[in-house]
């Protein structure tokens, strides 16, 4: 047999685990996929019940905003992230952080503190959301990553059904501290499988973090999630509405411009000429 035969026979893999240490990785990014969506479900459900235990339910609005504002930002920051650490760190360090915001947020009962901590879990969230979709394309064969990419949305899928019934019944039962405590169990599966068993590996040659898009970025979307969060009690054409709108749309557009001309984007503006692409994002 040829050596271009040998070649071909070879799975080609850019990161090669042997399988067993594959399929504990594989599993360690479903058990992430699925933290992800019970953290997302598991706040929606238990807002309510959290801040009316320190009266305020005044702020379920902002609560909520605060959370979406965060994986927002994060989640583009957290790929250019693992690039420049690594695609095991960049689940293990952003995962540790969430795991331990989220203990302490089961047991703190004053206003500020949940929402710095709601915060951070959710910074947290999006800097790890994206790597089981990367980690599942770099240990798979092509062939066998669509399959992957599958049990990924599976995982999604269930966490957030499963997660959003058994936070309410466990609610119901008294146990809210237990609720909120719940997603942390597979993350903490997910963070020890994922650390032990894969190499952290970075991408190669300098990497370039797009430090004007991400200030853009951040700016855009503070704007315009906040505006539109206060603007139903504050008033529409309340000036601090109409700043906030303003210096959304203003960041929105130096965004675009600013990720056209850079040489690493952290938003790659060439996805958005495919119309399936604008399809699917907009959806």
């Amino acid at each position: 047999m040829s050596k271009e035969q040998q070649a071909q026979e070879q799975p080609q893999v850019a990161i090669p685990l042997p399988k067993a240490k594959k399929n504990l990785v594989q599993i360690g990014c479903i058990c992430m996929m699925l933290s992800v969506a019970m953290y997302g479900l598991v706040f929606a459900t238990l807002t309510a019940p959290i801040l009316e235990k320190v009266d305020a339910m005044g702020y379920v609005g902002l609560f909520s905003i605060v959370g979406a504002i965060g994986v927002s930002i994060m989640t583009p920051i957290g790929g250019k992230l693992g690039d420049l650490i690594g695609r095991r760190n960049i689940v293990v360090i952003p995962g540790i952080i969430c795991a331990l915001a989220g203990f302490a947020f089961a047991f703190v009962r004053s206003l500020i503190p949940l929402m710095i901590l709601r915060l951070i879990v959710s910074l947290a969230q999006g800097a790890f959301t994206a790597a089981p979709y990367i980690i599942a394309g770099l240990i798979n064969e092509r062939k066998d990553v669509p399959k992957a990419m599958g049990m990924l949305a599976t995982a999604i899928a269930v966490g957030g059904f499963g997660g959003s019934i058994i936070a309410g019944i466990l609610t119901d039962m008294g146990l809210l501290t237990v609720a909120i405590l719940m997603p942390a169990i597979p993350l903490i599966l997910g963070i020890v499988l994922i650390g032990m068993n894969m190499p952290n590996q970075k991408r190669e040659g300098k990497v370039t973090i797009d430090v004007p898009g991400m200030i853009a970025l951040i700016i855009s979307l503070c704007g315009i999630l906040l505006a539109l969060n206060f603007g139903s009690s504050m008033g529409w054409t309340n000036p601090m509405i109409l700043a906030g709108l303003v210096i959304g749309i203003i960041a929105l557009i130096a965004l675009v411009k600013i990720e056209n001309k850079a040489a690493e984007p952290l938003i790659p503006m060439k996805l958005f000429k495919n119309k399936k692409t604008t399809q699917y994002s907009l959806l």
